[in-house]
């Protein structure tokens, strides 16, 4: 029996061929794992953006809701919905149970913004309602027309607008930058004009 005749009876592999495949499979392994890790980059950077969306969203959404309703009184109460208007901090006004007075809960509402802890907080309480916010500002419509982001005559107010640039918690892998949305909201109390 020749050499040729033993070695096609065995149907083993040479150490060539043994070699070749570990090399190949090497090869579509780390091609896997490549993907994988690019696809788990592009989950986590997508799930930061959502994250950044709800938190910014949530806080408009709490803020418009709490403006629309400055001024909101009892027939015959006297008192201007919106009590301070700066560019950073805004303090509405709402008698919700109409009892003549706004000293009770959530009837005296101040929204403002720390620049040092990036948050808009609410009645400067320590839980903010929004964070990584980068920039918040309100801007004022007068009745005669005009916006200006510090009125001399509160009563004036008519309209006022949120704008709120948010950023992602952490910065994109890829490109070390973080992510940013801005949102503006004009909201119209309903009862601010008698």
């Amino acid at each position: 029996m020749n050499f040729s005749e033993l070695r096609s009876t065995n149907g083993g592999f040479t150490l060539m061929e043994l070699l070749a495949g570990i090399l190949i499979s090497g090869i579509v392994l780390t091609g896997i794992y490549s993907v994988f890790i690019s696809q788990q980059r592009a989950f986590s950077a997508q799930e930061r953006v959502a994250e950044m969306n709800q938190n910014i969203r949530a806080a408009m959404d709490l803020m418009t809701r709490e403006i629309r309703l400055a001024g909101y009184r009892a027939p015959g109460a006297t008192f201007n919905g919106i009590a301070t208007a700066q560019p950073r901090v805004i303090q509405v006004l709402a008698d919700l149970n109409q009892d003549g007075d706004t000293a009770d809960t959530n009837e005296n509402v101040t929204y403002g913004y720390n620049t040092n802890t990036l948050q808009i907080w609410r009645n400067a309480v320590t839980l903010p309602i929004a964070e990584n916010i980068t920039n918040l500002g309100f801007s004022y419509t007068l009745a005669n027309g005009t916006t200006t982001s510090n009125p001399a005559n509160l009563a004036d107010i008519r309209m006022a607008t949120i704008t709120i640039t948010a950023r992602t918690a952490y910065p994109d892998p890829n490109t070390g930058q973080f992510r940013t949305i801005t949102l503006a909201s004009t909201v119209t109390p309903r009862n601010l004009v008698d």
